[in-house]
């Protein structure tokens, strides 16, 4: 299996050519979050507004939402090569995506989205650990992977938005206290079910603030 990953990191994600990660012709096409966009939640706005009407949908625990990519054509790619295929290595690529869009938060770490560990064992990487270690070294702020810990895993693929909302309650909880700016990190906004839940617990446990960073967003968050 090992010698199989090896071979497929050395095509492109997205369209599978022989010699990068992602060759020169799909990273122009990539599908980038510039704006404008909602002052608060990252929402593709028209009018680049203080708050949207997607913004309750993130919950009163969610300071800012920032994204790199839209979910959609080649960032959906990245994000099944990374998912399904288990290419580790994407994470950087993912990072280095976020480093070139995403402003560097006023925190004071880093905490990713606890990952199901049956499920990240089963894919044989976890990515928003990996990606919060990338950002974590670029922007010179510590990984704390010790607050949240998921407790119960329920795949959220296919749910509607309130059926998400529904399955991550009671997914986790916080473990340890913290204090100070928190950028939680995740590899997807979806619905933003994840990301509130997540949220909530870090501000139970002291958090003063949390911003979300994810590589990539669905469109609109219904």
């Amino acid at each position: 299996m090992d010698v199989l990953r090896l071979l497929a990191d050395q095509r492109c994600v997205i369209c599978a050519a022989r010699g990068t990660l992602l060759c020169s012709a799909c990273r122009r096409q990539l599908p980038w979050l510039q704006g404008p966009l909602c002052l608060r939640c990252g929402e593709p706005d028209p009018h680049a507004r203080l708050r949207c009407t997607l913004c309750a949908r993130l919950g009163s625990s969610i300071a800012t939402a920032r994204s790199a990519l839209s979910h959609e054509a080649g960032g959906g790619a990245i994000v099944r090569a990374w998912k399904d295929a288990a290419r580790a290595p994407v994470a950087g690529l993912a990072a280095d995506c976020i480093l070139a869009t995403v402003p560097r938060p006023v925190a004071d770490c880093i905490v990713p989205v606890p990952a199901a560990r049956a499920r990240a064992a089963w894919r044989g990487v976890d990515g928003p650990a990996a990606l919060a270690e990338q950002l974590g070294s670029a922007w010179s702020l510590p990984v704390r992977s010790d607050i949240l810990e998921r407790i119960r895993d329920r795949p959220q693929r296919g749910l509607t938005a309130e059926q998400r909302r529904r399955n991550v309650a009671g997914s986790m909880v916080h473990r340890r206290a913290i204090g100070g700016g928190v950028v939680l990190v995740d590899d997807v906004l979806t619905t933003g079910a994840t990301a509130r839940a997540a949220a909530h617990h870090l501000r139970r446990a002291g958090a003063d603030r949390v911003e979300v960073v994810t590589f990539a967003r669905v469109a609109t968050i219904a």
